[in-house]
């Protein structure tokens, strides 16, 4: 009996602790939630641009980021003295009324504008708050005050020096001077942009882009020198050119069945999308993926690196000449003309699978097949000057490594659309094929470049 009684007493006093714990289990949950409701990390904010200077206008991106309980609202505010000029207002919409309530991370376009406002020092507020219950509700907030410059006034453009006259298919140099420091200058012509480069042979602030014109080159519409401060303010300045049209060669190259079957299998290969019949698809790849290849050219050639690498003439491949810088050509099958192109470049036939040698030093950009112009490595010579070297039957250059005047390349051979072993060679400026004859000339070289560099 007593045993009994015992165990009856045990029972009864074990219901208060089962109870006792529920309730610190429900104590410890109620805590640990309130400690993730009221997280007290701070959101994040991160410009995309460097805000030390403003001008009229300027665009820039901010980066935010929370990983707690989310974004809730963005304030940017200019402050000079007294005056207050809000920019940017924004409350994102709560998502959810637990842990994750806003965005944890989004990119704001802030327009800045300093209209209204004194030449001088001022200061951008950039706040961002975040849904946290910390702060009586009102959530954690990052406060960045930035110290900038207001600067109203664009950089002032003088002209140096421009070529006399320019040929078609061939380069000069445009010199100017700069009033100030600036983030980005060069020349355009025609919409086609020629990025500038210090020039400290020339003294203080002056600078030069070397400008290539197309082969086919009509009129000059548009040649003008720009110039972005830090500000971004933009300063420009019109020049004038004399043009001087180049000569024109025509050639005729007859296409004959055997050159198709031995060459659309190659270009199948690359480009299943080909169809129809031989002549089709030749045609295919003489018109849409020539013009493909020259895109690609194109887009390789935007960003050259802004040291000059190269130095004095050009090499050439030892070698006679099959072909010159923009010869027409007409496409004859079975005596009639089925096409017409331009041929951008020298070809220079040697002995079978001859040496490639590096035109000059440079970085290697591009090494692999490119459809009409077959197994290609492309060199970056420095602000803003490439060449090219195609049709080889073997590559040995890297993409990335740097290579001296005369280090070989590859092989020469007979892909892409070549019917005999031989080089392709071309050179460009800033994405403009020109006539890399005057580049192999120290004297040419000297005279419209070299003698301001």
């Amino acid at each position: 009996m007593e045993l009994e009684s015992f165990d009856k007493g045990r029972g009864k006093g074990r219901l208060p602790y089962v109870g006792l714990l529920g309730v610190l289990a429900v104590l410890v949950l109620a805590g640990w939630g309130l400690t993730r409701l009221c997280e007290t990390e701070k959101p994040q904010v991160v410009p995309g641009a460097d805000l030390s200077r403003i001008g009229l206008h300027r665009e820039v991106a901010l980066t935010m980021a929370d990983a707690r309980s989310g974004l809730r609202s963005l304030r940017v505010a200019m402050v000079q003295k007294n005056k207050a000029v809000a920019l940017l207002a924004k409350d994102y919409p709560r998502q959810d009324h637990m842990l994750s309530a806003g965005p944890h991370r989004l990119e704001e376009r802030l327009t800045i504008s300093a209209t209204g406002f004194k030449e001088g020092a001022a200061e951008l507020v950039i706040e961002v708050r975040d849904y946290s219950w910390w702060g009586l509700l009102a959530g954690n907030l990052t406060e960045l005050r930035l110290p900038v410059v207001i600067d109203t006034k664009p950089p002032v453009v003088s002209i140096v020096g421009t070529p006399p006259h320019v040929k078609t298919g061939s380069a000069g140099i445009v010199v100017y001077r700069l009033s100030e420091p600036v983030v980005r200058s060069g020349v355009t012509i025609n919409g086609h942009y020629h990025p500038g480069f210090p020039l400290p042979s020339q003294g203080e602030g002056a600078y030069g882009a070397i400008i290539g014109l197309p082969y086919d080159l009509q009129q000059f519409e548009e040649t003008v020198v720009t110039a972005v401060d830090q500000a971004g303010n933009t300063g420009k300045t019109v020049f004038a050119l004399a043009l001087r049209p180049g000569r024109v060669t025509r050639d005729r190259i007859t296409i004959g069945d055997d050159f198709l079957n031995a060459k659309l299998p190659e270009f199948a290969q690359h480009y299943p999308e080909l169809k129809g019949t031989p002549v089709e698809q030749y045609l295919m790849v003489n018109r849409e993926i020539r013009d493909r290849n020259y895109q690609a050219v194109q887009e390789i050639c935007k960003k050259s690196g802004p040291q000059r690498l190269w130095d004095g003439a050009f090499l050439r491949m030892a070698g006679s000449p099959k072909a010159g810088f923009a010869d027409v050509r007409s496409y004859l099958y079975q005596g009639k003309e089925i096409d017409t192109q331009t041929h951008l470049g020298v070809d220079i036939a040697s002995l079978a699978h001859a040496e490639i040698p590096a035109a000059n030093r440079g970085v290697v950009v591009f090494a692999e097949y490119l459809g009409i112009y077959g197994n290609t490595v492309i060199l970056d010579h420095g602000q803003g000057i490439f060449t090219l070297y195609s049709h080889m039957s073997q590559i040995n250059a890297t993409k990335g490594a740097t290579v001296e005047q005369g280090a070989t390349l590859g092989l020469t051979g007979t892909t892409g659309m070549a019917g005999g072993d031989h080089l392709h060679f071309s050179v460009l400026v800033n994405g403009i094929f020109v006539n890399p004859i005057e580049w192999w000339d120290a004297h040419w070289l000297r005279d419209n470049l070299l003698h301001v560099m």
